[in-house]
């Protein structure tokens, strides 16, 4: 039998307080990271199509011995403009994530106040959850700042190397570790969303 602070463990009712803003901002993590994932895809797609432009007018370029004066070609345009909306939605989505942070060290200062160390759901007290937010936070906060190095030189590219870094940069995520599919997997189960 568990003992001390730990509360119920079924929390299938109605919550309310500290509780319901844990539950429901880890619910808006899970949903803000979801977001992300469909515009790192519709953003791989874009990338394709830039870095197979970029190729071929490399590749024309080449062929044709005549540079044209590091000039873009006309249809990457639409592309660049696409991509820049793409780089928006993931601002907004980080942007989030840093309100969303803000408000689990709220409930964290709170429940200090009311009691200390006070285990909200199963196991976990409000400075795991701050301490998991703020790491997933931070982990898309420094991908972004690649996103945006990558969609601030990609139709600049001169060369098949810098245009299939780029794509596998984009593409593989580098600062969002496996680690982050745990932290919210582990948020998730904590607060019986699973």
């Amino acid at each position: 039998m568990i003992t001390g602070n730990v509360k119920e463990l079924n929390k299938s009712g109605n919550l309310t307080g500290s509780e319901r803003q844990i539950k429901d901002g880890v619910a808006d993590v899970y949903n803000l990271i979801q977001k992300w994932m469909n515009a790192n895809s519709d953003g791989m797609q874009i990338i394709d199509t830039i870095a197979n432009i970029k190729l071929q007018h490399i590749y024309k370029e080449n062929k044709d011995e005549i540079k044209q004066n590091g000039s873009i070609p006309e249809e990457l345009e639409s592309q660049c403009t696409l991509l820049l909306s793409i780089i928006q939605k993931m601002e907004k989505i980080v942007k989030k994530l840093g309100v969303t942070t803000a408000m689990f060290v709220g409930v964290m200062k709170l429940q200090q106040h009311l009691a200390d160390d006070l285990v909200l759901f199963q196991t976990w007290t409000p400075d795991i959850f701050v301490s998991t937010v703020r790491e997933l936070t931070e982990m898309y906060r420094e991908e972004y700042k690649l996103k945006q190095l990558v969609y601030k030189n990609i139709c600049q590219a001169k060369d098949r190397n810098t245009m299939m870094f780029y794509t596998s940069s984009w593409l593989h995520q580098p600062y969002v570790t496996d680690k982050s599919h745990v932290l919210l997997e582990s948020m998730l189960l904590e607060t019986g969303h699973k």
